[in-house]
């Protein structure tokens, strides 16, 4: 993406609302994802009727840590472009090669993780249930697309109502004190530029009739 040539001046209400929109999204997506595998014992679950099996305590929170991971950098596409789609604006390469690199050791983190106890919470790698490696990858990608989408909405119901002065936004808004000295000013200078204008004329004037009289 092209940096600004100028100072940024924030909007901190619409970031706020916009960001607001973003944690909700991820928020809820995390609940829901959390709700299907504790429930993933139940034989009426979806996460049955998907053809998956029943998850261990540690590998919900296995699952868990990999939705947040992915959802995480996932959102930070999302939020770097604004008012538009995340594919519209050209992301910088570093940017994406970090964003490569911390799936990558996420999902083999998620995959690969020993049988233990950190911080007496059981967490087991998901080696043995691929297929839930692949669900919440899956999964992120879809709430991601919403995510993005919910993004857009936003800015554009704000743009077409104007909430918050987003159309302002990064204009400087001068109190009329201050147009009217511009003004002043503005005027002031125009009469110095047509007095310049006709003492030039005027010497020109006096250089012809020189020339004449030498004649």
């Amino acid at each position: 993406a092209k940096a600004s040539p100028l100072p940024t001046r924030w909007n901190l209400p619409v970031l706020f609302v916009v960001s607001s929109v973003l944690g909700i999204v991820s928020c809820v997506s995390s609940l829901g994802l959390l709700e299907m595998i504790l429930n993933s014992w139940n034989p009426d679950s979806f996460w049955q009727k998907v053809g998956m099996g029943g998850l261990q305590y540690g590998q919900v929170t296995t699952a868990i840590y990999l939705k947040v991971s992915v959802s995480d950098i996932l959102t930070l596409f999302s939020a770097r472009t604004g008012e538009y789609f995340f594919w519209q604006i050209k992301p910088a390469p570093i940017l994406t090669v970090g964003a490569i690199f911390a799936l990558i050791v996420s999902s083999l983190l998620s995959i690969f993780w020993p049988t233990s106890e950190p911080d007496d919470i059981p967490t087991e790698g998901l080696q043995g249930e691929i297929g839930v490696f692949v669900f919440v990858w899956i999964y992120c990608l879809f709430f991601w697309l919403i995510q993005d989408l919910c993004k857009v909405l936003t800015y554009r119901y704000m743009f077409k109502t104007n909430a918050l002065g987003i159309k302002s936004t990064g204009k400087v808004e001068l109190p009329d004190s201050t147009k009217q000295l511009i003004a002043e000013m503005n005027e002031a200078h125009g009469k110095t530029k047509d007095d310049k204008k006709d003492k030039l004329n005027g010497e020109t004037i006096i250089e012809e009739e020189t020339e004449d009289d030498v004649v």
